[in-house]
């Protein structure tokens, strides 16, 4: 009786994590990279969630979560706390979004499953505008996943762009230029 029930439990536990992600990674055929960086943002989102900004820790962050390599890196004292600033403004928007919403109402998952949506678009080749020397403007859908309300999931409401070498999140904000749209990294200010 007692071995039958450390059996459940070891059982419990080894199937926890998939039980409590939201997805069953192995049902839609995901790449180990997109697996990784599900995990990461899982992560990211306990991480942060209904905590105080003071409660967060930037050296956590991006040593953990987010690629801020570049920046961080940066010889010019002056830009690197530029963009640091810029950085909590923009990262109140993401964490804002999992906040009113709630942890337990988002999901995410590659963005090459939403082919048929319209979020689809700005990584659809047929339908990207032609730059003035006649080349497609488009963003590549590999390292990026699409998040939406779990009572919705047909109907994603936002994008994650996630760096392919550290599996971590790189960008979260899409912008709308001229009809592109492109994501809004750290190294464009």
């Amino acid at each position: 009786m007692r071995t039958q029930i450390g059996k459940i439990v070891i059982g419990f536990l080894l199937l926890a994590p998939y039980i409590c992600s939201g997805q069953k990674l192995n049902s839609e055929k995901w790449s180990e990279s997109e697996k990784a960086q599900y995990t990461k943002l899982t992560e990211l989102v306990h991480y942060v969630h209904k905590k105080k900004e003071t409660e967060i820790s930037k050296d956590t962050l991006f040593q953990k979560y987010i690629y801020f390599d570049n920046v961080l890196s940066d010889t010019v004292q002056q830009r690197k706390i530029k963009r640091l600033a810029a950085f909590d403004d923009l990262f109140q928007y993401f964490r804002k979004t999992l906040d009113s919403i709630g942890l337990e109402n988002l999901d995410a998952k590659p963005i090459r499953f939403y082919k048929d949506h319209k979020i689809y678009e700005p990584f659809d080749e047929k339908v990207a505008k032609k730059s003035i020397d006649g080349k497609k403007m488009y963003t590549k859908d590999s390292n990026v996943f699409a998040y939406y309300r779990k009572d919705e999931p047909e109907n994603p409401f936002g994008s994650l762009l996630f760096d392919p070498e550290t599996d971590k999140l790189a960008a979260w904000i899409m912008i709308n230029q001229g009809g592109y749209k492109y994501f809004l990294t750290f190294n464009l200010f």
